[in-house]
């Protein structure tokens, strides 16, 4: 009998050992804490970002979000105890997004706060992004602005940008019957949302989004294949070097 156990024991053990290695190989989970307003909240983007993540295979996204409608840096420094967030605990990735009109209508405020903020998330060693928006639907002239003002302060304090208003602008350029706001002009639609979406999947794992599916934002795989593109094209060349 003792040794019919003995086999018994082994055999089992070797059929767990699969299991066993697939558990310790399971990566962990990013952190991701999204700092910002309506324009992260809206359409959930951080969880359609996970949903990409997990279609994609890549490592999978835990998110919390600080989004009070119409916040910006400033009032998230001021009220929210947003350094007391970010200390508490153990993030990978800090998303910071000001408001829509900062970069416009208080651009020394957004560069103060911004460095602000993102000292607080070096601190803990986490990546920080910037989530850089779009502009009104009525004014597409104020992109250049919005898109300059990031990416200088992303320069600054040598943190990354997510491109998303470039990505905006240049799928409008590409089709202007394409609609990404909502009826108010300002905020964003489920394609919007899932455009942005793909602009930070390509920034936080260096991957395409191509063949990624475009349920999560309501579309077809078809309808969000020149979106897939378009995002990873945007970012690639925010990437490259200025001649």
């Amino acid at each position: 009998m003792k040794p019919l156990r003995l086999t018994l024991r082994l055999t089992c053990l070797l059929l767990l050992l699969p299991v066993l290695s697939a558990r310790a190989a399971d990566p962990q989970p990013l952190k991701v804490f999204f700092v910002g307003n309506s324009y992260t909240y809206g359409n959930d983007l951080p969880k359609l970002i996970a949903e990409l993540a997990k279609a994609g295979g890549q490592r999978p996204i835990e998110f919390e979000k600080l989004t009070p409608g119409g916040w910006t840096f400033k009032k998230h420094w001021e009220e929210s105890k947003v350094a007391d967030k970010i200390a508490a605990k153990k993030w990978d990735i800090v998303v910071l997004q000001n408001h829509s009109l900062g970069a416009l209508a208080a651009r020394d405020e957004m560069f103060d706060y911004g460095k602000k903020i993102d000292a607080e998330v070096k601190k803990t060693g986490a990546r920080t992004i910037f989530f850089m928006t779009w502009a009104r639907q009525n004014k597409p002239e104020n992109q250049a602005v919005i898109t300059k003002a990031y990416q200088e302060l992303a320069r600054d304090v040598k943190a990354e940008t997510a491109p998303v208003g470039l990505a905006w602008e240049a799928a409008l350029k590409a089709d202007p019957k394409l609609e990404l706001h909502t009826k108010d002009q300002s905020h964003p639609n489920k394609t919007g949302s899932y455009l942005a979406a793909c602009v930070f999947y390509a920034v936080i794992y260096n991957k395409s989004p191509e063949g990624l599916p475009g349920k999560p934002g309501d579309l077809s795989d078809e309808a969000a294949k020149p979106l897939q593109a378009l995002a990873w094209k945007v970012v690639q060349q925010q990437k490259a070097p200025a001649k």
